[in-house]
């Protein structure tokens, strides 16, 4: 098992202390948000709070993820970063594969690539793409960033984007994965069939087991049932070592924590759980307790 952290509704000032924080007490990975801008009013609900308002406030700072992730990688030496998840259907694959490949350079391949779909149709209206073809594009995209982060020349002809010939470097040196947001059923087929792993959101035990079986059957489908497939996610009541050692054998290999925010972390250090942004010092501390009294029983 893996752990990793999102950083979403963090002040990005605290971004670098907690990347080096994390990185020396042997956590695996950081996921950054994807928002390019937040409408005022939007014409469709939240998919994943029960009466569809969003639960942030409209001016929350969230960073370019690239530059972000860049940002950290410079200050850490092994821990990896992904965008969880990159809007990729709102998104030109040309130029996010580009940057893909220029943030594996600067932080030497410590990078994953996490896509999703967006789900505001004010994105998609605002920055001139169809959202009605946006998990056809998608699956496009995913084959054009796999394609061009191999190097060399190539080319693609598909139904929404195509090109003739081109080469991208640098490219990386080693595999960088591809992992595929989201519960619905076209998400699970996607990242079965085009993704190196799934990004799951927030699950319980029970739904995890599930998930992950139908992931299974989708990769029998698609002949990919012996290639390696990760499965990260957010599950609340994986809370011991014993839970968590019933996840893996699920088949989780990276379970996602805000260490911040439990309630056993928060009560110890003699703070309200309900207190969202807890100060810098008091995060390093959740994630170093955090890293000595469970990632280490893993490693």
């Amino acid at each position: 098992m893996r752990f990793g952290f999102h950083i979403f509704m963090v002040d990005p000032s605290e971004f670098l202390d907690l990347a080096r924080t994390a990185d020396d007490c042997g956590w695996d990975s950081i996921q950054v948000a994807d928002a390019p801008f937040f409408p005022e009013v939007t014409s469709a609900p939240y998919p994943y709070t029960p009466d569809g308002k969003r639960f942030w406030p409209l001016d929350l700072p969230v960073l370019d993820p690239w530059v972000a992730i860049t940002a950290m990688a410079v200050v850490t030496n092994r821990i990896r970063f992904l965008p969880s998840v990159l809007r990729l259907a709102i998104r030109q694959p040309l130029l996010e594969a580009k940057a893909l490949c220029s943030v594996a350079a600067i932080s030497n391949d410590r990078v994953a690539l996490g896509v999703g779909l967006a789900w505001m149709p004010e994105e998609f209206k605002w920055l001139g793409q169809d959202k009605k073809t946006r998990g056809a594009r998608q699956n496009e995209a995913i084959q054009i960033i796999r394609l061009l982060l191999k190097g060399g020349m190539v080319e693609f002809h598909g139904a929404y984007y195509d090109f003739d010939r081109l080469q991208m470097a640098p490219v990386p040196k080693k595999r960088i994965p591809i992992y595929v947001g989201g519960s619905t059923k076209p998400a699970l087929r996607r990242a079965a069939r085009y993704g190196d792993g799934w990004i799951g959101i927030v699950h319980t035990i029970e739904e995890t087991k599930g998930m992950v079986a139908e992931l299974n059957v989708l990769r029998r489908e698609f002949g990919r049932e012996n290639e390696p497939f990760d499965i990260m996610l957010h599950c609340p009541d994986a809370e011991t070592v014993d839970d968590i050692r019933r996840l893996e054998e699920i088949g989780v290999t990276d379970l996602q924590v805000a260490p911040w925010t439990l309630p056993s972390v928060l009560a110890e250090l003699g703070v309200s759980s309900m207190r969202l942004q807890p100060s810098l010092a008091l995060k390093q501390e959740a994630i170093k307790r955090y890293a000595g009294e469970i990632i280490a029983t893993f490693l």
